[in-house]
């Protein structure tokens, strides 16, 4: 095996998506607070609620698995619909209770605004997977290094991340070409269509 082959291989555990989507959070949360008069201390209280919200995320998860007769290593093998249900799940629900959080204690408008983007991409990624199984690898590395390019252009190194996830899916044959590039077409129009909409709503 080729240095190429084995990098593609290593690619998705190295670039996990939701690794992507963690770290990329993270930092939207770093840049809002830098733009804010604020101590350090409220630096760490975010980043603890964006650590509770995300352990919310596995909530889906760990309710099917406890209320099913079925194995962990059964039900992820492949590209099973009801595991992409549970990500999108999961995924939907941490970013409602980083909403939530953010809007309860005012503490700014960027991460709940991110926030939306997330909820909004998980629902055509859920709808679509039972018939047309849209890479869910592509969609959650897409839309925060997309939505942190679209708040400030310096961060869009980070779009080459989900730009080589696409053909890295097709090599390792778990998607076609038209799941790889239509997940990030369909993750594109939400995220930007989503921030068009804030961005229309703060100037009226």
């Amino acid at each position: 095996m080729g240095v190429f082959s084995q990098a593609m291989q290593w690619y998705p555990y190295v670039v996990h998506p939701i690794t992507v989507l963690g770290v990329g959070i993270l930092v939207l949360i770093r840049y809002e607070w830098g733009r804010q008069a604020v101590d350090s201390s409220a630096f760490w209280h975010r980043i603890g609620g964006f650590l509770v919200a995300g352990a919310f995320a596995l909530l889906p998860t760990v309710v099917y698995f406890l209320t099913r007769d079925v194995s962990v290593v059964a039900a992820t093998k492949g590209n099973a619909w009801e595991v992409d249900a549970l990500v999108a799940g999961g995924v939907f629900l941490a970013a409602v209770v980083n909403w939530v959080l953010w809007r309860h204690y005012r503490w700014g408008r960027l991460v709940p605004d991110a926030m939306q983007a997330l909820a909004a991409v998980t629902v055509p990624y859920a709808l679509l997977s039972p018939f047309w199984n849209v890479s869910g690898h592509v969609t959650i590395a897409l839309m925060p290094t997309l939505y942190l390019t679209l708040l400030d252009r310096r961060f869009w190194p980070t779009l080459l991340l989900p730009v080589v996830m696409v053909p890295n899916r097709v090599f390792l044959n778990a998607h076609t070409w038209a799941q790889s590039v239509g997940a990030f077409v369909v993750t594109a129009a939400v995220v930007v269509g989503v921030h068009r909409l804030q961005t229309g709503e703060e100037h009226a």
